[in-house]
Formats: C-alpha cells, sequence, structure tokens
C-alpha cells in the first residue's frame, strides 16, 4: 500500500522534543567519545584490524539479513483514543491468522503517538518469515515511553515525520517503523531478560533510574536503561577486542613460533587485573568449575598469600579457617566410608600415615610423628630388627618417645559372655595386642642406646615410653562398655582407644571451629574500572 494514499488527519502541535530522549542524545554523544577497545600492549596487535564495523543501519537488524528483505509497508493515520487526539502507525501485509489459516491481508497497530505517551506494538517485520506481523517479543507485546509532565510528545503527520520522531528516543530503539519497531538488534536481551517475570506483557519506559514490576507492567527508568546499554556495548567492545587477541596470538603460535621456537617463543593472552574478580562476581556462588580450574585457583592463593596478609590479613585468617574446616570435614567423611568396609589393618596404617593429625588425637599433650613401621629392635630405625611398631611418636617439648599399635575397627574387644554377674572379660584380642606394643617398648628401651645415634631419634628419651593401641570401636551395651572402661581404665601402661572415639574427637573438633567461625566477609571492592556502569 502507498504510504501517501493513506489518510492524514490533524494537525501537528508545535511542542519541544520529551526531555528524556533529549538526555538520551546526550548520552549516546558521549558514549560516541568513549567505548574503545583498551590498547594492546603487544605491538604485534592492532586493534583496528579485524573489527566489525558497523554497518551504518539505525535499526541494528540481525547480522546477515537484507534491509530490504526486513522491511514491510506502514502507513500513519491521525485519530482518538480515549478521548484524546493521537497519531497510530498500521503495518500491512499478507500473513497467517492466528488460528493458523492460510494467509490473508492484515492491518495489525504498530504504534500510537498522544502527547502523554509513545506507545510500541513491536512486530515482526519481514515478511518472508512465518511469524510476519506477529509480536516481535513474544508476551511482551507492547513498549511505552512516557513523555514529562511538561514536555509533551508531538504528533506527527505521517511516516517520516514519526521516523524523525524515532530519531529522539533513547538510543537502543529501532529508528523505522518499516523494521517493526522496539530494540535493536544487539539489545534484544533486555526484553527477554524481562519476560522471565510472568505475567509482564507491557514495558513503561520512565523518568528515573528505577526497575520494579507492577504486573502486567515492568517499570524501567531511563537512566537505568541507558547505563545497561552502555554496558552491553562497553562488553561487546571488549569481546571484540579480545576475538582479535587471540586470532592474533593463534595465528603468531601457529605459524612464527612453529617455524622458528627459539627466535619466536609462544605468546600467551594476557589477562588484565580484576579479571578473575569478576569472574567470581559474575558467576554467583553456585558454579560449574572443573578440576584444573580449582587447582589454578589455590595456585593463585599460593602464589599471592604473602600480598593477601598484608593488604586483606582477615581475609586470608578467614580462608585458612576454611580450608582447616573442608579439611576436616573430609577426614571425617573418610573414616566414616572406611568404617563402613572390612579393611585390613595395612589401610588404616596407610591413612593414618597420610593423616597423623588423627593419631596426635590419642594423646593428651603435642606430638610429631617420627616414623611409621619403625623397627624397635636391632641397631637402626629402618634397619631389620625382631619387633616393629606401627607408629613411633615423641612428644613434640620434651623429646619422650611414643608407640602406637593399630588393629582393625573389627577388632574384639570385650567377650561376649560374662563370667561373672554382668561383667565381661576383656577378648584376647586386645590383650595381645596391648601385650605387642609392650614387647616393642621393651625392645625399644633395650636397644635404645644402640639407636641414639640416629638423626630421626635426636633429642629424643625413653624415661617414659607412652603406649598406645587403636583397635575395636565401643561395645553396644552399657555393661559392655562398663567393662571396658574397668578393664582399660586399670592399665598404666597401655592406653586403649576405639576408632570411632577417635572419629568423635574429629567431629567435636569441627563443632567448635563451626560454632565460633565468624560471618561472611564483605565482598572486597572492585579494580577501578569505569568501562561499565554494571
Amino acid at each position: 500500500m502507498d504510504q501517501a494514499a493513506m489518510p492524514v488527519v490533524g494537525k501537528i502541535k508545535a511542542k519541544t522534543y520529551l526531555s528524556i530522549p533529549a538526555r538520551a542524545t546526550m548520552t549516546q554523544e558521549k558514549e560516541n567519545q568513549s567505548g574503545k577497545p583498551e590498547d594492546i600492549a603487544d605491538e604485534f596487535f592492532d586493534e583496528r584490524d579485524g573489527l566489525e564495523h558497523e554497518d551504518g543501519r539505525s535499526d541494528g537488524l540481525e547480522p546477515g539479513t537484507n534491509p530490504d528483505a526486513e522491511a514491510m509497508v506502514v502507513s500513519l493515520k491521525k485519530t482518538t483514543h480515549g478521548g484524546e487526539d493521537c497519531a497510530e502507525v498500521y503495518a500491512h501485509g499478507e500473513a497467517h491468522p492466528e488460528d493458523g489459516t492460510e494467509k490473508t491481508q492484515q492491518t495489525v497497530l504498530l504504534a500510537r503517538v498522544t502527547e502523554t505517551a509513545l506507545t510500541m506494538f513491536p512486530r515482526v517485520s519481514a515478511s518472508y518469515r512465518p511469524a510476519f506481523l506477529t509480536p516481535k517479543y513474544d508476551k511482551l507485546t507492547t513498549i511505552t515511553i512516557l513523555a514529562e509532565e511538561d514536555e509533551p510528545w508531538w504528533l506527527p503527520e505521517n511516516i517520516r515525520e514519526f521516523d524523525a520522531m524515532l530519531e529522539s528516543l533513547p538510543t537502543g530503539f529501532g529508528r523505522h517503523a518499516k523494521y517493526g519497531l522496539g530494540f535493536k538488534w544487539e539489545y534484544r536481551l533486555i526484553p527477554h531478560a524481562i519476560l522471565e517475570m510472568h505475567g509482564i506483557t507491557e514495558l513503561v519506559i520512565e523518568p528515573g533510574n528505577g526497575a520494579s514490576a507492577d504486573l502486567p507492567k515492568f517499570k524501567l527508568g531511563i537512566d537505568r536503561f541507558s547505563a545497561i546499554k552502555r554496558s552491553i556495548d562497553s562488553i561487546t567492545t571488549r569481546s571484540r577486542a579480545q576475538s582479535l587477541r587471540e586470532r592474533q596470538l593463534l595465528a603468531f603460535n601457529e605459524l612464527l613460533h612453529v617455524a622458528d621456537p627459539v627466535q619466536f617463543e609462544r605468546r600467551f593472552p594476557k589477562v588484565k587485573p580484576g579479571a578473575i574478580y569478576e569472574l567470581v562476581k559474575l558467576g554467583g556462588r553456585v558454579q560449574n568449575r572443573s578440576a584444573d580450574d580449582r587447582l589454578a585457583a589455590a595456585t593463585v592463593i599460593c602464589d599471592d598469600a604473602a600480598k593477601i596478609a598484608a593488604e586483606q590479613p582477615s581475609q586470608l585468617v578467614e580462608l585458612k579457617a576454611v580450608i582447616e574446616q573442608v579439611t576436616l570435614k573430609e577426614l571425617i567423611a573418610k573414616i566414616e566410608d572406611m568404617l563402613g568396609k572390612n579393611l585390613s589393618e595395612s589401610k588404616w596404617q596407610a591413612f593414618f600415615k597420610a593423616n597423623p593429625f588423627v593419631l596426635g588425637l590419642a594423646f593428651p599433650h603435642p606430638v610429631i610423628m617420627i616414623q611409621d613401621q619403625a623397627h624397635v629392635g636391632g641397631t637402626m630405625l629402618h634397619g631389620a630388627g625382631e619387633s616393629i611398631v606401627d607408629f613411633l611418636f615423641a612428644q613434640r617439648f620434651t623429646g619422650s618417645l611414643a608407640l602406637i599399635e593399630i588393629k582393625r575397627p573389627s577388632t574384639k574387644l570385650i567377650e561376649a559372655k560374662t563370667f561373672r554377674g554382668d561383667l565381661h572379660a576383656p577378648h584376647k584380642d586386645l590383650t595381645s595386642a596391648m601385650a605387642q606394643v609392650l614387647d616393642q617398648r621393651f625392645q625399644l628401651l633395650n636397644n635404645f642406646a644402640a639407636k641414639s645415634h640416629d638423626p630421626a631419634l635426636k633429642d629424643t628419651h625413653v624415661s617414659a615410653v607412652h603406649c598406645i593401641v587403636i583397635a575395636g570401636t565401643a561395645p553396644d551395651t552399657i555393661q559392655k562398655k562398663r567393662s571396658l572402661d574397668l578393664f582399660r581404665h586399670s592399665s598404666r601402661d597401655v592406653v586403649v582407644i576405639t576408632f570411632d572415639e577417635l572419629l568423635d574427637k574429629l567431629r567435636e573438633i569441627l563443632r567448635l571451629m563451626t560454632a565460633g567461625a565468624p560471618g561472611p566477609a564483605p565482598t572486597p571492592a572492585p579494580p577501578q574500572d569505569d568501562s561499565d556502569l554494571f
């Protein structure tokens, strides 16, 4: 349909443009002076090479499309709506009706301008698309830009004047009615995000910096809209520059480095300060990190530990507490899992060797592990001897030696049958283990003079050798528990500790640590960067 033939009624009011678009135009001028990709330090790079330039199309059509094919026939007429003068823009063409039948000639409302508001009903403009003339943003069918009280919209007389009015809209909106109105292609993420809130059918652009929902409307301040748009532009610019860098690095490494690796060392991408902060800030708390990501993060912490201690000591203390708690939780979970299996003594010995901290809980004082599988007979701890102790410890401050013999959690501690009243005798497995560690102490005492030159035994002595047996689990009845306590507390030379008692000590330590854990530390201030407002 020839738009010149369409009816035009009414008279243009001599009104100035709305102040909101005026502010947006000023914002656009500022944006045109900034937003350049950051300089590439390496002289090999030139940021002007390989960057895609804007094609000048003010409507930001989808890349790769033909503007002529995307255009549709539009017309304007002057009328009234709700008793108020207005100008209405219509789109025309053959399209499928909502019931899906064959195409018919249709005329649909595309926009309405009154003195108080410019309301758009964005439509798919390409006639070759199956969705031709349907709402461009699905259920978000309406976009309204409010006028300020003292600066109303003026009513255009024809499509040319309507398109001229679109030029005064905030940057980010389409500039030609024939392309269906709404947002430019690169800002389609704004309505897509709003659509995640169910029940929204209209977006209202109003003065201010707010963002709120009043179903079925979503109200967005013009200042916030402009800030979002600038941030999207900045991200796009940075991604283009980053893409150029990566392509140039690839070309260099795959050509010059491969041809002459001595003269042309492999080049690696540069990470700007604040990149890790941005990843953490944008990623949220739940992230799908790989094992390599976690290892890299740990490496960064190790490398920067001294700087963190100087700049953010509280953060380092909190990190230390978190690591200790996580480590303790892992130990507890590991022991619980192992207790559920019928593992051999050697498996438990390997676990305690890797985690001597757990064995340290068996002592009332700080200790250090000297050696596992230590030969207490003969002349050297590593040499052949008549007796081998599972673990040899020493009191950290006095040097007094201690012996630990490890048995299995399934080791029986108490006889099943009573022999007098409700009293249970100690099981032979327990008494055998106690006799074994006492014999090891005897061997150590007899041979210590010959072993004293061993470097591992420097500053140690055998004046009061402590003997410990770790075996079994706590009995299941109070009578058996009482019988076990009567027996083991009567022994002055050997301490008997069950596996579940060690586990419970770990749980208690974790409880105390978490009970006094500080709240979340405040997020550190981000690096100074004015490229984005969000």
